[in-house]
């Protein structure tokens, strides 16, 4: 069985702890607020509103915490605007083509069952703080995969996504640099 005491804690000792400092969490909430307003105009997010500010905050807090960690800007999109002019990987604004998923403690990244990106895999521990993991290969997300790690059905209704397991595969960076080694570029 696929644990978080079975395939995540026995690779924590790599994983990076980030703290989000207070005003960038503040800007996080204000821009989440507004972003969801707009979301409710789709079609697609009418119907599945449910948890969007939760979803949205985690997902933008992973993209903040991953600005800190490597002393860079950029990552984070700040505008606000149709989904389909947003449906890039997370790191194509700074030149790597690269996703992030970021999950709440407790549960599996949500991914594509066939990946076309890497993904930096990172675990939100509280509303300011955030775990780096490391870095998904393609190959490794569409290896180490479950349908049993979504907890909300209706995901796996669409039969596009999974539940990724596979942290002991991920690959550490410490900068910039070295995040482009090992991920492609645009």
């Amino acid at each position: 069985m696929i644990t978080y005491e079975t395939h995540v804690f026995p690779f924590q000792e790599r994983y990076k702890k980030i703290i989000v400092p207070e005003a960038k969490v503040k800007r996080i909430n204000e821009f989440v607020t507004e972003l969801i307003k707009e979301k409710e105009k789709e079609s697609h997010h009418s119907v599945d509103n449910r948890s969007h500010f939760k979803r949205y905050y985690t997902g933008t807090l992973g993209e903040v915490a991953l600005e800190e960690y490597l002393g860079t800007e950029g990552i984070v999109d700040w505008t606000i605007g149709n989904s389909n002019d947003y449906h890039k990987p997370d790191l194509s604004n700074i030149g790597v083509r690269t996703g992030i998923k970021t999950v709440e403690y407790g549960s599996f990244p949500i991914i594509f069952k066939n990946s076309y990106s890497p993904e930096i895999v990172m675990i939100k521990v509280s509303d300011n703080h955030v775990v780096l993991c490391g870095l998904a290969t393609k190959n490794v997300l569409n290896t180490y995969q479950s349908d049993k790690l979504v907890k909300d059905k209706r995901i796996l209704q669409r039969g596009t996504k999974t539940g990724f397991y596979g942290f002991e595969y991920l690959k550490a960076f410490s900068t910039l640099d070295e995040l482009k080694e090992i991920a492609p570029a645009k």
